[in-house]
């Protein structure tokens, strides 16, 4: 016959599902706190240059890519950019 430990808790069934949400809840904010971070880190503005080595493609495709709306792009002066973030959307769902 096979014994089983119990266990016995100082805590009522209520005060032990509150301990328990309480956790949960603190988890699910650490868990926020780190994909809200990830996502500020990303939304840098990549150069041509760049966009070009992490999409692995060329200039022109990349150029064309603009002109169709396909890869939303930023100018500041004569310069134009890419947001990482929106890069990454865009391979994800590939509209």
């Amino acid at each position: 016959m096979e014994s089983k430990q119990v266990y016995i808790y100082p805590y009522s069934q209520e005060e032990l599902i509150k301990k328990l949400l309480k956790t949960i809840e603190s988890r699910i904010e650490v868990l926020d706190k780190k994909r809200k971070k990830t996502v500020i880190e990303h939304e840098e503005l990549l150069t041509v240059e760049e966009t070009m080595k992490l999409l692995k493609c060329s200039k022109q495709a990349l150029w064309n890519w603009r002109k169709n709306g396909i890869l939303p792009s930023y100018r500041l002066g004569n310069r134009v950019y890419y947001k990482h973030s929106e890069i990454l959307t865009k391979l994800i769902k590939q509209e």
